[in-house]
């Protein structure tokens, strides 16, 4: 098998992670007729996000490491299948109950394998080359969150909602036989043995503990899990925002989230342009400031009388961002781990996830206080929680990721 090209592999993974885009971003024009079949308030489908990010964090818990024991290829096509298998059941749910499980069932096997992209280019590069091919692979997959609900919205308008996931279905197995056939195996027997051998008797728990305590690593994780999770506050609330409170048509509502993707790959541009001049670490923090600033913005506009059009320009400009901060992080991250890449990644995933289903519940419990305080839903909780995570994400990356600095004798 020929090697494929950076491009085509950047290509190739992006094909890979994009299963959680579409999985999260698909389904979101249809949450109204799910609410209505299911018999049960928006409000609760919505809480499926979260549940498919706890799930995704735990597949990632799984699959990393079983990627760097077992190698890449056969823990992607083990994720794909129980992400197709879970898809095709859940065109059969019932009720509200069903969705949440087998939402959080999918997530699992999705996070198996996607958790293998990041790994999988750390496997191949390193510093300010592994940020540009990550940067290279976010763009191709961004085109998933822009199509994802222009196509969910297609599909409620001639099928029925139970059609999205039959489509994720076919998608995944789609994935898996081309990953298969085309990509090459980055950590094949001979360099895993290579690296049993370097690591001794070093335990599973072991390796976590290693990501888990390196200060600087988590200043980097911690800077990009609360960045995705005032992204995930964005998704979580996506639909009561444009849908319920701002009254926009199903048809409307794909263009005004896709928006926010359209800048992401405005600023994922910039990135890739502006490693050739600046640290990652300096756009990494740039990144956060601009969401700092739209949270703060967002804020004084939910008490406002908020504009449609302000509104989704400020989520644009919160949500573009990650485009500095995804990759830049990632790689910040990874730097400190050649060997155990895998893991790593899964622990930036795992915190990720779990804490965006973790805030994504938060942002539900603040909704729901501010009904029973007041008897009306505002954007002012969804505005706070989103503010919140850009200021603990610039903190966490300031204070944990700067160098220990020498003490000087007396």
């Amino acid at each position: 098998m020929l090697a494929p090209s950076i491009r085509s592999l950047a290509i190739l993974l992006a094909m890979l992670t994009a299963v959680a885009p579409f999985a999260v971003d698909m389904y979101l024009p249809a949450m109204q007729a799910m609410a209505s079949d299911l018999s049960t308030p928006i409000h609760y489908v919505e809480i499926s996000i979260s549940t498919f990010l706890l799930g995704f964090a735990l597949g990632q818990l799984i699959g990393g490491p079983a990627s760097d024991r077992f190698g890449r290829k056969p823990t992607i096509a083990l994720g794909l299948i129980l992400f197709s298998i879970t898809s095709l059941l859940l065109t059969q749910t019932q009720s509200i109950n069903e969705l949440l499980l087998l939402r959080a069932l999918q997530a699992i096997g999705g996070g198996m394998a996607t958790v293998n992209s990041s790994a999988m280019i750390r496997d191949l590069f390193s510093g300010n080359e592994m940020a540009k091919v990550l940067s290279m692979v976010a763009m191709v997959m961004m085109s998933a969150p822009l199509i994802a609900p222009m196509l969910g919205a297609l599909i409620v308008k001639f099928y029925d909602w139970q059609t999205i996931f039959f489509c994720l279905s076919i998608y995944s197995i789609l994935v898996m036989l081309l990953l298969l056939w085309r990509l090459p195996e980055t950590n094949p027997r001979a360099k895993r043995d290579e690296k049993k051998r370097a690591q001794g008797n070093t335990k599973l728990w072991q390796s976590y503990k290693r990501v888990l305590t390196h200060r600087q690593a988590m200043g980097y994780i911690m800077a990009i899990s609360f960045a995705f999770c005032g992204m995930f506050v964005f998704i979580t609330s996506s639909a009561f925002t444009y849908l319920e409170y701002f009254s926009v048509t199903v048809q409307q509502f794909p263009f005004l989230f896709g928006a926010n993707v359209v800048v992401m790959m405005l600023m994922n541009r910039i990135n890739v342009w502006a490693l050739n001049h600046y640290s990652s670490t300096s756009i990494l923090t740039v990144g956060l400031l601009i969401q700092l600033a739209c949270g703060t913005a967002l804020i004084i506009a939910s008490y406002n009388q908020p504009n449609l059009y302000l509104i989704v320009a400020l989520n644009m400009l919160f949500v573009g961002s990650l485009g500095l901060i995804a990759a830049n992080a990632t790689a910040g991250t990874l730097n400190f781990f050649p060997d155990i890449s895998g893991t790593a990644t899964a622990v930036i995933g795992v915190t990720e996830f779990t804490l965006g289903a973790i805030v994504g519940i938060f942002w539900s419990y603040l909704h729901d206080l501010q009904f029973v305080a007041t008897q009306q839903h505002t954007l002012s909780p969804m505005a706070w929680v989103m503010a919140g995570c850009a200021l603990i994400g610039l903190i966490s990356l300031k204070v944990l990721s700067a160098p220990k600095t020498a003490t000087k004798p007396l």
